[in-house]
């Protein structure tokens, strides 16, 4: 139901949209039509894109939470340093983002104020409900909906930008596991006083190499397959 809605939503502002572009001043339309309509295009593209490499985007978050199932604690690490600094600053671009387009989009209400009858220019972007002049009461419908849809549409983009940087950065997330375990087998494999070892130690270590690297060799083939 909520995808039917929002879909319907973005079908109608297409629909008013683009007699809006033609009919409206051109000044209009380049001030603020511009930016919407480039940033539709580029969420439409975008969750296209998403939704034709749906089953290879698929079978990649299978593969990051089978390893993050069983990841130790250097895995548990790595991902919460690598996740954690962009956690406040999507957060950021979230809330100030929705705010600043609800605003925006608002400013149009003042002129309920104001006028009695409106015009295809008073709506916050180009948009064509009704022929001009029309009554308040088609201006607010109008208006709301496009509130709601350029919110939607904002919201949207966010939200594939942050499915698209959370999965770069779990899979640099990787790459960071394997050059620390490789770090720490390097350090830990190495004796500083090579005379205290007895050659039994020599083999045990040596096993305990051999595992490790098995398992990060695993792991990386894991990841690039």
């Amino acid at each position: 139901m909520y995808s039917v809605l929002t879909w319907l939503f973005e079908v109608i502002q297409a629909i008013v949209l683009i007699p809006g572009i033609i009919l409206v001043p051109r000044e209009k339309v380049l001030k603020d039509g511009t930016v919407t309509c480039v940033v539709t295009i580029e969420v439409f593209f975008m969750v296209m894109r998403i939704q034709a490499r749906r089953k290879l985007i698929n079978q990649l978050i299978q593969k990051l939470n089978d390893i993050l199932c069983i990841a130790d604690e250097t895995m548990k690490n790595v991902v919460i340093t690598t996740l954690k600094p962009m956690e406040d600053p999507l957060k950021f671009y979230l809330l100030a983002g929705s705010l600043a387009v609800f605003v925006w989009c608002c400013l149009s209400f003042l002129l309920v104020f104001e006028k009695v009858s409106f015009l295809y220019e008073d709506y916050r972007i180009p948009a064509i409900f009704s022929k001009q002049p029309f009554s308040i009461d088609v201006f607010l419908v109008g208006s709301v909906l496009l509130l709601m849809s350029n919110v939607y549409i904002f919201v949207k983009k966010v939200g594939v930008d942050i499915y698209t940087i959370h999965l770069v950065l779990l899979i640099t997330a990787q790459y960071r596991y394997i050059a620390t375990k490789l770090a720490t087998i390097f350090r830990d494999g190495n004796p500083q006083n090579e005379s205290d070892d007895s050659r039994q130690e020599y083999q045990l270590k040596d096993q305990w190499i051999k595992r490790e690297m098995e398992a990060l060799c695993r792991h990386h083939n894991s990841v690039i397959q």
